[in-house]
């Protein structure tokens, strides 16, 4: 046995009852009329792309204050929640672990382009803040030899130990330090 040292990269999507619950507001509710309202300020200024939602937070009237104020709260609930989730599902398993980055990823650039199929639900989607990136260094006692094997044996171990306490889980990367 050997202690290895990886980085992980893992896409969390949390369950809207979850935030619901501590929030009193549904977050897929709150992703529907920023995507409405977003789809309407790009068309009447013929943007031809959808902006990141940092974007409305200096242009006042731009979309609703309100609405920009919940989804900027559930996305600080969400990330918190995953942290305690992650750190509290996955201590048994790694020797050591520690949060690099947290990021929600309804204020990235949506993917999404005006004029695409099903635009307005895929952008409503992208902006709900119920899903989180978590980067993390951690440590595990391992018994593998290739660094293929061991990044195998982390992600399944990763997946299977978080995949019951989200609604869906994606490690995206993993990759050995050492």
């Amino acid at each position: 046995m050997k202690v290895t040292h990886i980085a992980l990269s893992i896409k969390l999507v949390i369950e809207s009852e979850a935030l619901e619950a501590d929030a009193g507001v549904f977050a897929d509710v709150v992703g529907r009329e920023l995507a409405r309202q977003v789809e309407g300020y790009s068309s009447s200024k013929k943007l031809g792309y959808f902006p990141a939602l940092d974007y409305f937070h200096d242009r006042e009237g731009a979309i609703d204050r309100g609405l920009l104020d919940a989804a900027d709260n559930l996305s600080w609930l969400a990330a918190r929640l995953v942290r305690e989730e992650v750190r509290k599902r996955l201590r048994p398993l790694f020797a050591s672990m520690r949060f690099d980055a947290i990021q929600n990823l309804a204020f990235t650039m949506p993917s999404i382009r005006p004029g695409q199929p099903n635009a307005l639900k895929r952008l409503a989607e992208h902006y709900t803040p119920n899903t989180v990136k978590l980067d993390l260094t951690a440590s595990i006692m391992t018994r593998y030899d290739t660094a293929q094997d061991m990044k195998g044996h982390s992600s399944h171990q990763v997946y299977r130990w978080l995949k019951e306490h989200f609604e869906s889980v994606e490690v995206t990367s993993c990759r050995q330090l050492d």
